[in-house]
């Protein structure tokens, strides 16, 4: 008994077919691309993620030898907050959807929080008022586009968008309801007053199934597209980072998480949300909540570092050699800084924020870059990890999962900073076992997804602080405090 699990991301979308202990049999990986055609937008289109998702379940397919027989499930999760806009004949009517790092709607949220108090919110909501909730979104569609938000019957983010597709079912999670800045974690539902501030309609967001549970069953025309069984169980699923929590084992308080990919997302677990101007907070697949603080171009930072390198005229520059190259650099980068808010923050006073190098001199060089840009993402994380010990959260060890997990020069930075052991996750497909393992609950395949989804016998890799350095990088965190509070609000 197999499951077909898809995970929709920002920069690829993949597919896996999984069994119902989370093992992966298989895996394809598909790359897309961000569209930008203004200051702080990040869009893209919805059939594009369909067509590469309909890719990628043919490539998997063909590399792993089952009967297709054996599918007894499909699961999604996906990047999340995304609003694509649904008629009432099922056609799209977002053609650019506006991803979680987009940032256009900040005048909505400049607005509400002149209009109302933003902390009685939060004591609805449980989250502070930030560009990335799909609500503030729809409300810029309502404000900007009226056309679209008028014959717009539903507003899916993506992974619903991706189960509407193979269903013709709407319908979300909690995971992804709890985010759109129109929930009401007191009564885990919707709530009327948070749709009255947005000023929109309640009735075009989609009815909430637990993460596990099946929404509908595969439509017969895309089960024959796909060339697999009619009638497969398609379940609701849940938000990509999220479900890599249950993927990789991690359930209950007392974990802290650092997912680095496109962003940077640094996770804890409570019973409750934490409610805090600087955090965030979602519902978890499973049970209790998921704070986090987000650095929206933690892994995108370095990529482009990587890119600009290679732009200078000496042949593509990879990974490693720009790993290589930060090595020989010291510790603080001989003064230079990285400011790496490149598309901005979440946080509303710093929304249009651009990424910078500080204290640059005429003895720095393209190595001292490579450097400084990891020595960034780190120490923004590093001012995180420390509002989480100030509001009273306990961590311990960082358990760290994401393709920059193989850069072990950055979270040997992360370990010095935050003065925490980074765990690095031998499990590299978190998301899609994670995906796996709610198909297999929500159809009954196994009954404690807990016990199921601990990961025994693992080869996790241990990067423990360095003293000497700890010292060190606790000076250059306050001389990073320091220039970041004086750049709050300089980009308008």
């Amino acid at each position: 008994m197999n499951i077909l699990a898809i995970d929709l991301g920002t920069q690829s979308i993949r597919a896996a077919i999984v069994n119902k202990k989370g093992e992966i049999l298989a895996v394809s990986q598909i790359k897309q691309e961000v569209n930008s055609p203004f200051p702080g937008w990040a869009q893209q289109k919805p059939e594009v993620w369909w067509e590469l998702t309909k890719q990628a379940i043919s490539e998997v397919l063909k590399k792993v030898k089952i009967d297709t027989s054996s599918i007894k499930g499909i699961s999604t999760c996906g990047q999340m907050h995304g609003p694509v806009g649904i008629d009432e004949e099922g056609k799209i009517t977002t053609e650019w959807t506006q991803i979680w790092m987009d940032k256009r709607c900040e005048n909505i949220c400049n607005l509400i929080k002149k209009e109302y108090e933003e902390l009685e919110l939060a004591k609805i909501s449980g989250n502070p008022i930030t560009t990335g909730w799909p609500g503030v979104k729809v409300r810029w569609i309502k404000d900007n586009q009226p056309d679209i938000y008028d014959k717009t019957s539903v507003f899916l983010v993506p992974k619903d968008f991706i189960n509407f597709q193979l269903t013709g079912v709407a319908a979300t999670d909690p995971s992804e309801a709890s985010g759109t800045y129109l929930y009401d974690f007191n009564t885990d539902n919707y709530n009327n007053e948070m749709a009255k501030v947005l000023e929109i309609d309640l009735s075009k967001f989609a009815p909430i199934s637990n993460s596990y549970d099946i929404i509908g069953k595969i439509k017969k025309d895309v089960a024959k597209e796909l060339k697999i069984p009619n009638d497969i169980p398609i379940i609701a699923g849940g938000g990509d980072f999220i479900v890599s929590l249950l993927g990789l084992g991690l359930i209950g308080e007392g974990n802290a998480v650092d997912m680095t990919g496109t962003s940077t997302i640094f996770v804890v677990q409570k019973e409750k949300p934490i409610i805090h101007p600087l955090v965030q907070n979602l519902r978890h697949v499973i049970k209790g909540w998921v704070p986090f603080a987000i650095l929206d171009t933690g892994g995108l930072s370095i990529k482009w570092c990587k890119d600009f390198l290679s732009s200078t005229g000496r042949g593509e520059i990879s990974y490693e050699q720009m790993i290589n190259m930060a090595k020989k650099i010291p510790i603080g980068s001989d003064g230079l800084i990285f400011y790496p808010y490149m598309l901005g923050e979440r946080r509303q006073e710093n929304t249009m924020a651009r990424g910078c190098f500080y204290g640059l001199s005429l003895n720095h060089n393209s190595a001292h870059l490579a450097r400084s840009v990891m020595e960034g993402v780190a120490l923004a994380i590093g001012k995180d990890v420390q509002n989480f010990r100030d509001l009273g959260v306990k961590i311990q060890q960082v358990y760290c999962v994401g393709g920059a997990t193989r850069n072990k020069l950055l979270y040997q930075i992360k370990a010095d900073v935050t003065q925490l052991p980074q765990i690095l996750s031998d499990e590299p497909e978190a998301s899609l076992r994670g995906c796996g393992l709610l198909a297999a609950y929500g159809l009954g395949l196994i009954q404690d997804i807990e016990e199921t989804a601990k990961i025994k016998d693992s080869k996790n890799i241990v990067i423990n602080p360095n003293k000497s350095a700890a010292e060190k990088y606790a000076k250059l965190l306050e001389e990073f405090k320091r220039m970041y509070e004086h750049l709050i609000g300089y980009w308008s």
